[in-house]
């Protein structure tokens, strides 16, 4: 049974045995709006939970809109077009409106880059800058959450007199969906705060990864308290399929309208499973920038799979491991002595610390086979990941270790496609 899997701009093809694939994940099929701009200002215009920007906004306030990074698909040069249009009727200049790349711990994008995700024309129009997160001279501190999160968030956005966010909604392995108070934790945190909320998923380790397509989940939960004490006041955000293309708008109330938008999303990328397999193969575009990225597929694989299990991770990875090297540094040690570490302050990269917390959750007890042009084999073996060259050989590899009736599944469009096993709902 011939299958094949994306990496990067290549199809890789593979042979499955015609009575061992047990199923195969896409995206649900969702019908695109017929005119995305239309939708866009339909949104805005009905707010859910929140009254009309307008309303919210007059002259001479000085107006903060956050913006997700490069590894979002949103439509941004759309969103901020009309927003900022919005905000001109209301007796708001241009010159009074800062656009800000909400990067969390991302590394800062480029003057290119950036004019390339808003928009030559947005661009010319405000200034936009980064969230310059590894500044600390840069941060406020706003004390704690009710739980002990610390609240370390952009100056710049603080002080602004109303803030608008724009983002995307998909399912999440730490927040249980993107989207939302997202955009301000870890969107514009200092790193201590991201580190907290990152790491509360990691408290109880039999659940490290039941946290993703959860709507009500204790890591949001803390997210909307710091995007409250920094003073979000309205969201756009926007669901879309598996092209790219534009489903659902919300705006309004951050809680509210992301609720709203969540459901949305559940229903494209949320895939409830039938039974776990013996092997999976799991393709992580569109989340496969780098291994920072490519930890929420392969977090999302391992849930298909019981101990003992192969897990065949096709990624492209141009950015190899990322911005935060202790991935590689301390990417042997298991998960025990990690935890033990994070849990005695013996780790200062505490945010990469959670995120190689849940590759080990990962892969720590199943075989991980790696096929990626972006990662080299001394860089796969730094993280205790199988080097191979191609699916079909990590694939044979497995098929020996687990015989001839293993069950096995393919998942596509793994970055945002989430399996739900029977004992995960």
């Amino acid at each position: 049974m011939k299958r094949s899997v994306v990496c990067g701009e290549r199809e890789l093809h593979f042979e499955v045995p015609d009575d061992g694939l047990a199923w195969e994940l896409w995206p649900e099929e969702a019908e695109p709006v017929e005119n995305e701009e239309i939708a866009v200002k339909e949104a805005i215009s009905n707010p859910i939970g929140s009254e009309r920007l307008g309303k919210l906004v007059n002259a001479g306030m000085k107006i903060m809109i956050l913006v997700d990074d490069f590894t979002r698909p949103t439509p941004r040069r759309t969103i901020l077009r009309i927003l900022l249009d919005e905000l001109n009727d209301a007796g708001i200049p241009d010159s009074d409106i800062t656009v800000m790349v909400a990067l969390g711990t991302h590394r800062y994008m480029e003057e290119g880059e950036i004019r390339e995700c808003i928009g030559e024309e947005n661009y010319k129009r405000v200034r936009v800058i980064n969230h310059e997160w590894m500044e600390e001279e840069k941060l406020v501190d706003l004390g704690h959450t009710e739980s002990g999160t610390p609240i370390k968030v952009n100056k710049l956005a603080y002080d602004s007199d109303f803030l608008i966010a724009v983002g995307s909604i998909v399912p999440h392995c730490f927040a249980g969906f993107s989207g939302g108070a997202k955009i301000i934790q870890p969107g514009i945190s200092g790193p201590e705060t991201t580190a907290a909320t990152h790491f509360l998923i990691c408290q109880d380790d039999d659940r490290v990864l039941h946290f993703a397509g959860k709507i009500q989940n204790k890591a949001m939960d803390e997210m909307r308290q710091v995007a409250k004490q920094a003073g979000l006041r309205f969201i756009v955000n926007v669901v879309f399929n598996a092209h790219k293309e534009l489903v659902k708008v919300v705006a309004g109330d951050v809680v509210a309208a992301h609720n709203a938008g969540m459901k949305h999303s559940k229903d494209i990328f949320v895939k409830e499973l039938k039974e776990k397999v013996d092997i999976v193969i799991m393709e992580a575009q569109p989340a496969d920038a780098d291994m920072w990225q490519a930890t929420k597929p392969l977090s999302y694989a391992r849930r298909t799979l019981d101990e003992g299990g192969s897990l065949i991770f096709v990624s492209a990875t141009p950015d190899g491991i990322g911005n935060h090297p202790f991935l590689s540094e301390k990417g042997r040690s298991t998960y025990a002595e990690l935890k033990s570490m994070m849990l005695c302050d013996q780790v200062d990269d505490r945010v990469a610390g959670s995120i190689l917390l849940v590759i080990k959750k990962a892969t720590g007890d199943v075989d991980t086979y790696v096929i990626s042009d972006g990662l080299t084999r001394e860089e796969k073996e730094s993280m205790d990941l199988i080097h191979a060259d191609t699916v079909q050989e990590a694939l044979e590899l497995a098929l020996k270790k687990h015989g001839e009736g293993a069950r096995i599944g393919i998942i596509h469009h793994g970055g945002d496609v989430l399996p739900v096993p029977p004992d995960m709902r």
